[in-house]
């Protein structure tokens, strides 16, 4: 792990190991893993927040595993059984060691790299139980993804919607594009792509913190690199920003993205939104309680509203 931190604050960013679903649902972190101020204030139950209407939920993260002991049925036999094989597919790959990690071998080689192995729980069928687990140590990148998918300060969710041009609260089933889950330590960020192995793209990809937040704005459909950075970008000459009834100007959306944040504040858990319409090679914010008003918006104040988005609270 040490290594790809340093990788990762040269590049900017670096693709890691394609783990599979089903590789990741076979493993945990450990909850003590890692030393308290490593852990900061995260997000303890991630899932449920950010599987309000319309939205996908987090893949795993944060949710207590496995769970609880119970009469087993066949489906649980057969999800214990691809585990299994999850959890012996990554022993191969010298991802996952049985057992704990050795006396001192969870130290941090230095304060800022981390521990360079980590104390985890994997699926174990063999006692006949589907919630049977067994201590291991994670490995490498599957530490890395498991690690900042258990424990986040913070996660960031975006999806489209399938009708831009009636762009609604209340609308169902909008794709999810990506996710990206940011650790208290270190300042990093890691992307999930959901659909990543359809789309070519790497679904993990660790990138520094200072690009997680023009990442998001390209998500949400704007490219900050092509705009002139001026106090309002590209309107900085076309006057005071006028909002306007969504309704009168919907036709020429293009693209409709909702960026949804979930952030730790101590026990409590903060959502916060934004929505972004994109369309004539222009910009708006969707605003109201409804989405009735689109207000004007570069992708330079866009930036800006992305990044408050991702300040932690005062106590935080």
């Amino acid at each position: 792990m040490p290594q790809r931190w340093n990788q990762v604050r040269r590049a900017g960013e670096i693709g890691l190991y394609p783990f599979t679903r089903a590789e990741l649902d076979a493993v945990t972190l450990d909850a003590d893993a890692l030393p308290e101020a490593e852990r900061g204030p995260f997000l303890q139950v991630v899932t449920p927040l950010l599987a309000a209407p319309g939205g996908t939920d987090v893949a795993g993260a944060a949710v207590p595993w496995p769970a609880a002991p119970g009469r087993a049925g066949p489906g649980d036999r057969v999800a214990a059984v691809a585990s299994a094989g999850a959890v012996t597919r990554l022993e191969r790959l010298g991802f996952l060691r049985p057992g704990p990690p050795a006396a001192g071998a969870a130290a941090a080689p230095r304060a800022s790299a981390g521990p360079a192995e980590l104390a985890g729980w994997a699926a174990d069928a063999t006692g006949g139980q589907p919630g049977g687990r067994r201590a291991v140590t994670l490995l490498g990148d599957l530490a890395i993804v498991t690690r900042i998918r258990a424990q986040p300060v913070w996660v960031a969710e975006v999806s489209v919607s399938p009708e831009p041009g009636r762009p609604s609260p209340a609308a169902d089933g909008w794709p999810v594009v990506a996710r990206m889950y940011a650790p208290h330590h270190p300042q990093v960020a890691l992307v999930e792509q959901p659909g990543g192995a359809h789309s070519g793209l790497p679904p993990y990809v660790l990138v520094r913190h200072d690009r997680a937040v023009r990442a998001l704005v390209g998500w949400c459909g704007a490219d900050v690199a092509a705009v002139p950075d001026g106090p309002d970008g590209e309107y900085a000459e076309a006057g005071p920003v006028i909002p306007m009834p969504t309704a009168e100007i919907s036709g020429v959306f293009a693209a409709v993205a909702r960026l949804r944040v979930a952030m730790a504040q101590g026990e409590r858990v903060v959502p916060r939104t934004l929505v972004v319409a994109t369309g004539a090679h222009r910009h708006w914010l969707l605003e109201g309680d409804r989405w009735q008003r689109a207000v004007p918006a570069s992708a330079a104040v866009l930036e800006r509203r992305v990044a408050a988005l991702l300040a932690l609270p005062a106590d935080g």
